[in-house]
């Protein structure tokens, strides 16, 4: 079953962001230690506005327990979503005046999508994409996208197979990714 996430208290939300988005996460949070990349983003997932609210996060729950998440979100609003995030590491003395391009106008941005190990191969990511694909095109929006890092061949087999296709290469946290889009 998919669900709107929550605001929350327990960190499983952060640990499933954090073991998809890897090195991101330090550029995001300004920490290098993982207990603190947790507790920043579960911080961020707690609030009302920026790319990893609870209000952009869809949970996919096996008998009540957390399976995976996907992140998604109108591109059109990225420098509001990172308004917070940019304002919070300025408070910690790290001045940035945005990050790096991830997307461009008029997509529905898939920022994150992350199953726990012992859920994975059971089609739940793919279940994940179709329910956002599903809202991209209820709030009109002729195309999706996402990053997918050169390492992770895995990840982009997949999304290939689900229709997903190569548009260009970002380099986002000093790494570089396939920008892929999907024609709705």
């Amino acid at each position: 079953m998919i669900t709107q996430a929550k605001k929350q208290k327990n960190l499983i939300l952060a640990n499933l962001i954090l073991n998809a988005i890897g090195n991101i996460a330090t550029t995001l949070t300004g920490e290098n230690e993982k207990d603190k990349i947790i507790e920043i983003l579960n911080k961020y997932i707690n609030m009302d506005i920026n790319r990893l609210s609870y209000k952009n996060i869809s949970v996919y729950k096996v008998e009540n327990e957390i399976a995976g998440i996907i992140i998604a979100y109108d591109s059109n609003r990225i420098k509001e979503f990172d308004k917070p995030v940019l304002e919070y590491l300025a408070s910690k003395g790290i001045f940035r005046n945005a990050f790096e391009r991830e997307c461009f106008k008029d997509e529905f941005y898939i920022d994150t999508v992350s199953v726990f190990e012992k859920f994975q191969g059971q089609g739940f990511a793919k279940e994940l994409f179709a329910f956002v694909e599903k809202k991209a095109q209820e709030l009109g929006f002729k195309k999706l996208s996402l990053l997918v890092s050169f390492e992770k061949q895995k990840a982009l087999k997949l999304y290939e197979k689900i229709g997903f296709k190569k548009n260009t290469i970002l380099e986002v946290s000093k790494h570089k990714y396939h920008h892929m889009v999907k024609i709705l």
